[in-house]
């Protein structure tokens, strides 16, 4: 089956809000210890983000914003990473804790109500899927990098921004390559990549 054209608006999301903040770090060239952590938290039906959890697949019911009628797109999907710092003390000194979620926004995408298959909601599974393959990407560049009490916010925005691109990047080849899903083979090798690749990502996060 063809379709319309479909295409991906990513909501680029940076939520670094401290929830607790120590008053002083001493030296504040003093390496922090961090822990990165994937927080899958708990939506429900009523709230506006789904969170990415292995195995819970979108339905057409989460397309909750109204469709633009006038796109040449079938269905959009708003999906997108978001960060969380908290600062502890513990036995080796200060912990810098850095939250990690990838979600999908109900009042943010939308589908006409012609195009409702399954063929084109797996193609958006898709987009939701590489927003979390480049999450968990995102979360493997913070364990590598080196925090201080002075630079995590700049090294924390400079990985998430070439995070970002990166997935925009995946996304867009995803389309591009697949032709909006109208190419049903290039779709298949799609499905097949994007399916390895999660399940490399389910193996290398961590769930809070």
């Amino acid at each position: 089956m063809r379709c319309l054209a479909n295409i991906i608006h990513m909501k680029q999301i940076i939520f670094i809000s401290i929830i607790f903040l120590l008053p002083t770090f001493g030296v504040r060239a003093q390496k922090l210890n961090v822990v990165v952590n994937y927080v899958a938290g708990n939506d429900s039906k009523n709230s506006n983000n789904i969170n990415y959890t292995a195995g819970n697949m979108l339905s057409w019911s989460d397309f909750q914003a109204k469709p633009v009628e006038a796109s040449d797109a079938a269905a959009i999907t708003n999906a997108g990473f978001g960060v969380n710092l908290l600062f502890r003390r513990n036995e080796k000194g200060t912990e810098l804790v850095i939250n990690v979620n990838c979600s999908f926004s109900r009042k943010d995408s939308w589908v006409k109500k012609v195009h409702k298959t399954d063929y084109i909601l797996k193609h958006e599974q898709g987009h939701f899927d590489i927003a979390f393959i480049n999450t968990i990407s995102f979360m493997q560049k913070l364990r590598n990098a080196s925090f201080t009490a002075s630079n995590y916010a700049a090294v924390i925005e400079k990985i998430y921004n070439q995070s970002v691109n990166e997935m925009s990047t995946m996304q867009n080849q995803y389309d591009s390559q697949t032709d909006h899903s109208k190419i049903s083979e290039k779709q298949a090798d799609w499905d097949n990549k994007i399916g390895q690749l999660v399940s490399l990502a389910i193996k290398d996060q961590t769930v809070e």
